[in-house]
């Protein structure tokens, strides 16, 4: 068993190099530990054996000084073994310290990430916005909202309305150049961000990304359909917006009002 855990945590790739060499040298010490008991034991045993098999009293004296022998020698490696395991907790819980900084340290600096089609979320669409808006270069932001999402999550369920946002993800990122940068915004929205393009350019891109029929196949029963799905879009100039807590106030009223429809 002892051989399973050690390769489990010299194998396991989440673990950082130092603390999977922490854990292995807690792992060997522990199995030490036990081999030393287990070989005291039987020893032991042995004496008790022997003790019961004594009539003469110099054997009786043999065994005592076996019995005291083997006493010491339990005492002294059970010592050892503690001192052992003392340092390894030690070093294990330093360990653990430093991995769990680094793990915050680290999802605090990097994106979070949607679930559902590994874009970047709303916090960091407001980043590029706001960045865009004091760069002050001609920029728009694309709103991009499901049509009929909550009707399609009521009435097939939540998988569902999940393969309508991911055939939606993969249509708009086949669409965008590469320039232009994809997030999602939250429920049934995406957020595009457009730079170095000119109005007439962005509303014609926008048409053209929109007019596409898209379809998602549904199961239902032992056959299937297809459901169409549309997008309806909101054009925003950043660089006429008043700032970004008024840009994300009509955005977030112009959801609410596709959500009535």
């Amino acid at each position: 068993m002892e051989e399973s855990i050690q390769k489990a945590v010299e194998h396991n790739p989440v673990l950082a190099p130092e603390l999977q060499r922490a854990l292995s040298a807690a792992v060997q010490t522990a199995a030490g530990f036990c081999s030393a008991a287990s070989h005291c034991v039987q020893r032991l045993g042995q004496i008790e054996q022997q003790i019961e098999e004594a009539f003469a009293i110099d054997g009786v004296r043999v065994l005592r000084f076996r019995l005291l022998e083997s006493l010491q020698g339990l005492r002294e490696e059970t010592q050892h073994r503690h001192v052992q395991m003392s340092e390894m907790l030690v070093e294990l819980r330093e360990q653990l310290e430093i991995a769990q900084g680094v793990r915050s340290a680290a999802s605090s600096v990097a994106p979070a990430l949607d679930p559902l089609t590994s874009l970047e979320t709303r916090e960091r669409a407001e980043h590029a916005m706001a960045a865009a808006i004091e760069r002050g270069v001609p920029a728009y932001a694309v709103l991009f909202v499901v049509d009929r999402l909550h009707l399609f999550n009521a009435r097939y369920g939540y998988a569902t309305g999940d393969q309508i946002l991911r055939r939606v993800h993969r249509h708009l990122g086949s669409s965008l150049s590469q320039e232009d940068r994809l997030f999602r915004w939250t429920g049934p929205a995406f957020m595009a961000i457009l730079e170095g393009i000119e109005g007439a350019e962005v509303k014609a891109e926008v048409s053209r990304i929109t007019s596409v029929k898209l379809e998602a196949a549904v199961q239902i029963g032992n056959g299937s359909v297809m459901l169409p799905i549309a997008c309806t879009s909101l054009l925003l100039p950043l660089a006429q917006t008043a700032g970004l807590a008024e840009l994300t106030q009509r955005i977030d009223a112009f959801i609410g009002e596709q959500a009535r429809h």
